[in-house]
Formats: C-alpha cells, sequence, structure tokens
C-alpha cells in the first residue's frame, strides 16, 4: 500500500494559462478568489460538473460558474452550503497573521522575468525528481 496523494496545480478559470511570471506583473487579469478556488477544487475532486454541483445545492450553474470566474462573492454561508453538496466542509479558525507569502511575492517581484521562468523550471524539475524517487521507494508501514 502506498501512502500518496495526486497532486494538481489549481487555476481556476484565469482565462488564458497564466504564466507564474504574470503573477508579479499587472496583467489586468483578476485573480480568482479564495470561494473561487475552493469551489474550484472540491468539484475537481469529487468529479462533478457545474451542473451537477448546482444542483446538489440547490443553485444555478451560472451561480456555480460565477463563483468559479471570481465574478460572484458567495458569502460563507453559501460557500459553506456548496462545498457540503460536492461532500466537503469549511473549517474556520483564528490564526496569527502570517506574511510569508506576502514577502516572497514582493522579493519575487523585483526579479526579472526570465530569473522567475529559469526559477520556476528549477522547481518544477525538483518536483518532478522527487515524485519519481517517491515512485520508487517502500511504502509506509502502519504500526
Amino acid at each position: 500500500m502506498r501512502y500518496a496523494w495526486e497532486v494538481r496545480k489549481i487555476r481556476p478559470y484565469l482565462g488564458d494559462d497564466v504564466g507564474d511570471d504574470e503573477l508579479y506583473l499587472a496583467s489586468g487579469r483578476r485573480m480568482p478568489t479564495l470561494a473561487a478556488a475552493l469551489v474550484v477544487q472540491a468539484r475537481q475532486r469529487t468529479g462533478l460538473t457545474q451542473a451537477e454541483l448546482a444542483e446538489r445545492a440547490g443553485t444555478s450553474r451560472s451561480a456555480i460558474s460565477a463563483i468559479e470566474h471570481g465574478k460572484r462573492d458567495p458569502g460563507l454561508e453559501r460557500l459553506q452550503t456548496i462545498l457540503a453538496a460536492a461532500g466537503f466542509d469549511l473549517l474556520t479558525r483564528l490564526a496569527p497573521h502570517d506574511n510569508h507569502d506576502g514577502i516572497l511575492k514582493a522579493l519575487g517581484a523585483g526579479t526579472d522575468p526570465q530569473e522567475r521562468q529559469a526559477r520556476a523550471a528549477a522547481m518544477g524539475d525538483f518536483y518532478d525528481e522527487a515524485r519519481a524517487a517517491m515512485a520508487d521507494s517502500r511504502p509506509l508501514l502502519r504500526r
């Protein structure tokens, strides 16, 4: 038995694919909301279509689409209802703020696009090597 999860990048509906270098530039494209990312992730994990999720959640397919495109904010209660319809619970808690992502984004904004692309390529190579190494590893044993 292997303990592995398939990890897929989730880029919910950014129009055309947005490269990492565009994330730091004011490209004019709207990034998805947290609600959009959660709804897309829940729907992808369950294999539901927008229409199927909408039916389960008691809403329209166009409402699900608007949420996934970041055009509509469902509010916390409605988001919980939609995620529950996909079979997930949204757990929330208060925690001290961690500005780690903001600091990394600011540091990345100061580098030129070629350097950011080279770093992204190197990181992709590292992930590929790690996945290959883990595929050949022995499974974890239960105690």
